[in-house]
């Protein structure tokens, strides 16, 4: 599957540049879909990757450059007002004299490092996106754009700009399967797993949320979404209650019953089991690792079973994460990993043309096409993969 339209006008050279990434090359041979993504690398991301170097190079020295001046210029204030005796001892009020140098920092060297977040954020949506291509996939940082910020007063104004969308809501939006998102809009989940997961109760509490690096797309009929989140508690001690991936699949046919499944050590924290009853898997290792409640219990052993268990388990391992949870029902799938970030195409410290960063990106889209596809009949999908 996949929209190859847009490589059709690649040219038809192999270029030094594939030719010297054999794990590219391997993920190439992997599944259809990559079958361009050497070519991609080698004459889209590599010249866009390389024109950008330069301005790397000097965004992060700029920024470096500024913080050493900020910090440097207090060091030498507070130097000069305790050996004057202007203020006794100010030298050894070390933490004073720490966030007078942040707050510096901050306000000499902010711009310079905000656009350092730019240049990150805009690496990633370019490696992103050209990953998602053979697929038919979207990707979005959805990050705010900080492009055209040289100083403060602009700065002040992007945000003013910001603060009278996010109040009015009529921002920049971003378009979804399951409808269209305004990015500037905090409170609204760009994703329906977020409201279906707190509704079965397996998200703790929280009042803070935030969402990043948005996938979304259709594969063989199956609507998705998957997208980052950070949910925190709020007030002086805010903790945060999850940090990790949220994945909404909707899928052709309706599912007959209602399924929670989450891995055993987690569930104590959110039981809504009412009408269910606790479902024994086939497989003796999985029911002791995973805990799941059904109002059908042959559907949920037959959607549950080692094989398409085993496409969790290995996103959950991919991706480090843990604590993986979710709820089955009406024909979607909606869960929850817990893992730190992802999808951040490699360090903007590190040289850009590296094609780890595409090969990273490639490997994290193929296993979300395993998870949706293990999910799907052969009936759904016959002729369309």
């Amino acid at each position: 599957m996949g929209d190859h339209s847009n490589m059709s006008a690649l040219p038809e050279k192999d270029s030094g540049a594939t030719m010297s990434v054999p794990e590219l090359a391997a993920i190439a041979a992997s599944r259809p879909e990559f079958e361009h993504a050497p070519r991609i690398w080698s004459d889209v991301l590599v010249p866009e990757l390389g024109r950008r170097e330069a301005d790397r190079k000097a965004c992060i020295g700029r920024a470096i450059r500024n913080s050493i001046i900020a910090a440097a210029s207090v060091l030498v204030i507070f130097i000069v007002l305790s050996v004057t005796g202007v203020i006794q001892g100010l030298m050894f009020n070390f933490p004073l004299m720490f966030f007078t140098m942040m707050v510096a920092v901050a306000l000499f060297a902010g711009v310079a490092w905000g656009r350092v977040f730019n240049m990150k954020s805009q690496t990633k949506q370019l490696v992103l996106s050209a990953a998602c291509t053979p697929l038919g996939f979207r990707y979005d940082t959805l990050h705010p754009d900080l492009g055209g910020v040289e100083d403060l007063r602009s700065l002040g104004g992007r945000l003013s700009e910001w603060m009278k969308y996010h109040n009015s809501g009529g921002g920049p939006k971003v378009q979804t399967p399951f409808g269209d998102f305004e990015t500037f809009n905090g409170d609204v989940a760009p994703s329906p797993a977020y409201e279906i997961l707190k509704a079965a109760g397996l998200l703790r509490g929280h009042s803070k949320r935030r969402f990043e690096d948005l996938i979304t797309g259709e594969r063989a009929g199956a609507k998705f979404a998957l997208v980052e989140a950070k949910l925190a508690t709020g007030g002086k001690n805010s903790t945060t209650v999850f940090e990790g991936i949220l994945v909404h699949i909707e899928y052709p046919e309706r599912f007959l019953g209602r399924t929670l499944m989450a891995r055993s050590g987690w569930w104590k924290r959110g039981r809504k089991t009412a009408g269910l009853k606790k479902v024994d898997l086939i497989s003796k290792e999985l029911q002791r690792a995973f805990t799941v409640y059904s109002t059908d219990q042959v559907e949920a052993r037959e959607l549950l079973s080692p094989d398409r268990m085993e496409r969790l388990i290995a996103l959950e391992r991919h991706f480090s994460g843990g604590k993986l949870r979710g709820v089955f029902e009406d024909g979607h799938m909606s869960l929850a990993l817990e893992a730190g970030d992802q999808f951040e195409a490699g360090s903007i410290f590190k040289p850009l043309v590296d094609a780890s960063r595409f090969t990273s990106a490639l490997t994290e889209l193929g296993l979300v096409c395993d998870l949706i596809d293990g999910f799907l009949t052969r009936d759904w999908v016959k002729g369309r993969l």
